[in-house]
């Protein structure tokens, strides 16, 4: 994911993208304040998830390894 930058001409708050055709980092603009909030609590969520989903596999894999009672 990406981070939150400062664009360093206009100061704005900005966001890392790779550019398609050349494989450059750009940083493309975040219009308002609400959408870098939203984005930073999409994050943490999508990390919390990612984290529920590797101990939910580890349970799994340590079930399938018991015999069944």
């Amino acid at each position: 994911m990406s981070d939150i930058h400062s664009c360093p001409t206009c100061n704005a708050r900005a966001r890392q993208v790779r550019d398609a055709d050349s494989g450059e980092l750009r940083l493309k603009a975040i219009q308002d304040d609400e959408a870098a909030a939203k984005i930073a609590q999409l994050k943490l969520l999508l990390e919390k998830e990612k984290n529920r989903n590797e101990r939910l596999k580890a349970k799994l894999a340590e079930l399938d390894g018991q015999p069944e009672v």
